[in-house]
């Protein structure tokens, strides 16, 4: 062979080298994982991509809905990123995976060994869902241990409110100003109830009060409830739950104009 056929001849043998080297670099730092880990993480990452997460903690209850077990799967690192732009990521889930293989299987039935292995994941979400068509597998963190995210507080009208809101209005001076009332309300209207699964008390409703030529409006609202009160110019109290289809969005909304407007004109 003449000496320029081997000077390329040797060129190529280095690029090739480097090549396979490269490759076995690759396959040596990727991280942990297998294709059934693989299909854990997207499962889980399409499943709780939507509808949208109120924050990271909302994406981590869901991710956990389902995986009890904190040794098959867990969330190590969770990430809020607020953001007005829907394109971009909102939150970040990072959360771990074991597969146990063949490890906790009856030898008697096994047809193959398959080994063991923990593989971590990072998960982005924006307002479409999961980013990148999926979670990307990574280094699973040093010293990561399981994460759990605070309970949701619960949303909503307490019962007892229907009550109050008739003895309340009952109670108010003849010609109060809307500041009276919402301040009557307020001073006046029973302590939230605690939510026996999680231990915390309920978010308080938001109020609204209204005072047009005498009658006066009032609304709690929360969890989608909404209670209505009123107080008439002629004396006459009244308190009730409308029907959702009225007080939705759209609609005549959950106010204290709208609680006059539904007790005069009630909607057929």
């Amino acid at each position: 062979m003449k000496r320029g056929g081997i000077a390329r001849l040797a060129t190529a043998c280095v690029a090739m080298a480097g090549l396979a080297a490269g490759v076995t670099a690759y396959v040596i730092t990727r991280p942990d994982g297998n294709s059934d880990t693989d299909k854990k993480a997207k499962e889980v990452a399409d499943r709780i991509g939507y509808p949208v997460g109120e924050n990271a903690n909302s994406y981590a209850r869901s991710a956990l809905e389902g995986n009890t077990d904190q040794k098959y799967f867990a969330i190590v690192e969770i990430t809020d990123s607020p953001t007005t732009d829907a394109a971009k990521a909102r939150a970040s889930l990072v959360f771990r995976i074991y597969d146990p293989g063949t490890s906790e299987s009856s030898p008697t039935f096994r047809l193959w060994e398959k080994d063991p292995v923990t593989a971590c994941y990072r998960a982005d979400f924006n307002y479409y869902g999961v980013m990148d068509d999926g979670p990307e597998r990574v280094r699973c963190p040093e010293d990561a241990r399981p994460i759990t995210p605070p309970p949701v507080q619960r949303t909503g009208v307490p019962e007892n409110y229907l009550e109050a809101f008739k003895t309340i209005l009952a109670e108010l001076p003849p010609t109060p100003t809307a500041d009276e009332v919402d301040g009557a309300l307020r001073a006046k209207l029973p302590p939230v109830p605690v939510d026996e699964t999680t231990g915390l008390p309920w978010i308080k409703p938001g109020l609204h009060a209204v005072v047009r030529d005498g009658d006066i409006g009032v609304v709690a609202k929360g969890g989608g409830d909404c209670l209505a009160g009123v107080r008439l110019a002629n004396g006459t109290v009244a308190a009730w739950h409308p029907r959702r289809v009225h007080v939705q969005p759209g609609e005549l909304g959950c106010s204290g104009e709208s609680a006059l407007s539904l007790y005069k004109s009630p909607p057929k």
